[in-house]
């Protein structure tokens, strides 16, 4: 399965603005359940050099998109 970024954020900027990438990624996860997907297995937060990344699966980000 591939991955997707759906969001990306530089970390500081979402602590000035109180969200934490557990809020972004229970926002994705939820996407996810709406569209009758697991979001356990279409759904994951990556954190790098300051940068919070929301990444989802080819399928979801299909769903999002109306494929």
């Amino acid at each position: 399965m591939g991955w997707v970024i759906a969001e990306s954020f530089p970390k500081e900027d979402l602590e000035k603005e109180g969200v934490s990438s557990t809020w972004l990624q229970k926002k994705w996860m939820d996407v996810a359940d709406d569209m009758a997907l697991i979001p356990e297995r279409n759904v994951r937060v990556v954190e790098e050099g300051g940068v919070v990344r929301i990444e989802v699966s080819q399928e979801l980000m299909e769903c999002v998109r109306g494929f």
